[in-house]
């Protein structure tokens, strides 16, 4: 598991078009000396977007004739030919989804804390401290509190720095406050509270959740998803979204009514249960931004 390899930064307004560029035209980008130069970012920024890029799963390093380099993935494809701005929402849930879901071992404490944190309100002492004893109770090595309380700072700053309405110039905000799936309630105390919210479908967008239950289809190969694993099950909607089972309700009614891949529900042993239709997750998310 990985920790504090952001560098402290949370993702910046343009950093996410910046980093796809510059791997689209030099796959050898985060490997020169002078790279922060040519992007007009800090050296410890480059190494923070670079650390983000390979969380969100849209770049990865490859090894080509000998000479190892960062190539977009498919989804960093399709995303940096459709959204490179983060201009819809729909774009920064899916890449929550891949910080939160975490394959590439990278982004541990988005996975702990929307998949295994059970709590919805905490204040943020007691936050690190529940992030601490996870931590000490799944790593065999010992890691530092200082690197865990920066990725909790972390987390909070990604989904909580909005931007400053009284400032058009301002930059540092980050894009993923627009999902509103948290809040940092502040205290002149140092015991600022922090909730989970549930957002409204709209907010994430229909294309997310699908996208979301087509990976979870593809990852373990089945063809029934019941509501119940949908709402409480790690890495699906429940989890990832913070969403109520009227939410979840409330969005697979819309999916069933989808034009090209409507699912289906299916009632077994008293319980109610989704069938979802065969399609990859990337080619559902290619067909649907064909649409525009």
């Amino acid at each position: 598991m990985a920790y504090a390899r952001h560098q402290s930064f949370y993702l910046r307004d343009k950093w996410f078009s910046k980093g796809l560029r510059a791997v689209d035209q030099d796959s050898r980008f985060f490997f020169n000396e002078f790279s922060f130069e040519t992007i007009g970012l800090g050296k410890n920024m480059v190494e923070s977007l670079k650390y983000w890029l390979i969380a969100f799963n849209v770049i990865e390093e490859r090894t080509r004739e000998g000479i190892r380099g960062h190539y977009l993935t498919e989804l960093g494809k399709t995303l940096y030919d459709d959204d490179k701005l983060l201009q819809r929402n729909e774009t920064l849930a899916i890449l929550h989804y891949h910080l939160t879901r975490n394959i590439n071992d990278q982004s541990t404490v988005f996975e702990w804390y929307f998949n295994k944190y059970k709590e919805t309100s905490v204040s943020k002492p007691d936050l690190l401290k529940s992030f601490v004893t996870w931590v000490s109770q799944n790593e065999a090595k010992e890691i530092s509190e200082k690197s865990l309380k920066r990725d909790i700072d972390c987390l909070i700053q990604f989904y909580t720095k909005a931007p400053n309405e009284n400032d058009p110039e301002d930059v540092i905000f980050c894009p993923f406050s627009r999902l509103y799936l948290m809040e940092c309630i502040h205290s002149g105390e140092g015991f600022d509270t922090i909730k989970k919210i549930t957002p409204e479908i709209d907010s994430v967008g229909i294309i997310p959740l699908y996208y979301v239950l087509l990976s979870h289809q593809a990852a373990n190969e089945v063809d029934l998803i019941s509501v119940d694993e949908i709402l409480n099950r790690e890495y699906l909607l429940g989890k990832t979204f913070n969403l109520s089972r009227n939410k979840i309700i409330e969005a697979l009614n819309i999916l069933t009514n989808h034009e090209s891949y409507p699912i289906q529900f299916v009632r077994t042993n008293n319980l109610d249960y989704i069938k979802l239709a065969k399609v990859s997750p990337i080619d559902y998310l290619k067909s649907e931004l064909l649409k525009g």
